[in-house]
């Protein structure tokens, strides 16, 4: 029997107005059934062997950092993973750099949903081997596929409709993530780490909640201090360093509101303070 033809589904965040979905219905392997041994170093395309070596520390640090902003941006309800493999076809078995799939067990299968974003680093690899595989991994159903040239910095997404790479220039938004994530996060780190946090805020992680949260209190506090000491000042009154910083140090709201009223009508500190 010939296999379904592939079914066009609409993909949220997809820079093409059709791409392809998981689940197309064609007949596939699983796709964490192995052509290759797991830690064996090596994929197959199309029954060829391909090693797979460390990497040059220009497409090893490219791999750290696109794998840092990814994990850290995910939406509830996907996972991440790095080096891992995927059977794409009858012959062959391939391992995209970084990878993003839907938690929880593929309901035909019993095993890992297919990714929904597959992204390659290219440094001495050859465009052209980069590209037979993501066609692979286009054909299986892979929603968005990304390139990233080290040598240039440029970042690059997989066309289902024309067949070819595009240049991404903006920001990639996609409900994998729960925030955008600017091309210019994955090859520079201080936007990768504000990107990141953005993430974090977006998720209410409780440690940077208590950080606002103290931060907004300190800054009313802070603000009540200056208040007191421009009220003293019009009225003349001089302070102390050691007064000064008592103020600072205040971290009572109602203390610091009741020296500023009394400080409206005192000639002298102890007006204020006694």
């Amino acid at each position: 029997m010939d296999p379904k033809p592939p079914q066009a589904l609409s993909a949220p965040g997809t820079q093409t107005d059709r791409a392809y979905a998981p689940g197309r219905g064609d007949r596939r392997p699983a796709v964490d059934e192995r052509l290759v041994a797991p830690e064996a170093h090596a994929e197959i395309l199309d029954g060829r062997v391909y090693r797979t070596m460390g990497s040059n520390e220009p497409h090893g640090t490219r791999h750290f950092a696109v794998t840092m902003v990814f994990a850290g941006c995910l939406a509830d309800g996907y996972e991440g993973a790095v080096d891992m493999l995927t059977r794409a076809d009858e012959e062959s078995d391939a391992a995209p750099d970084v990878s993003v799939f839907p938690t929880g067990p593929d309901p035909v299968t019993g095993g890992r949903k297919l990714e929904e974003i597959a992204f390659e680093v290219l440094d001495t690899e050859r465009l052209s081997h980069v590209t037979h595989k993501v066609e692979k991994f286009a054909a299986r159903g892979v929603r968005r596929l990304f390139c990233v040239r080290v040598k240039t910095g440029l970042v690059y997404e997989w066309s289902h409709e024309h067949h070819d790479w595009q240049q991404v220039e903006g920001d990639i938004v996609d409900r994998c993530f729960r925030v955008p994530i600017p091309v210019r996060a994955l090859v520079d780190r201080v936007a990768a780490d504000d990107t990141v946090a953005r993430a974090l805020l977006a998720s209410r992680n409780s440690v940077l909640a208590r950080e606002v949260a103290g931060g907004e209190a300190r800054g009313a506090l802070d603000g009540r201090a200056t208040s007191l000491l421009t009220v003293l000042a019009a009225r003349s009154i001089a302070i102390d360093e050691t007064h000064r910083a008592m103020v600072f140090a205040e971290t009572d709201v109602a203390r610091l509101d009741a020296w500023i009223i009394r400080a409206v009508t005192a000639t002298a500190l102890a007006d204020v303070f006694g």
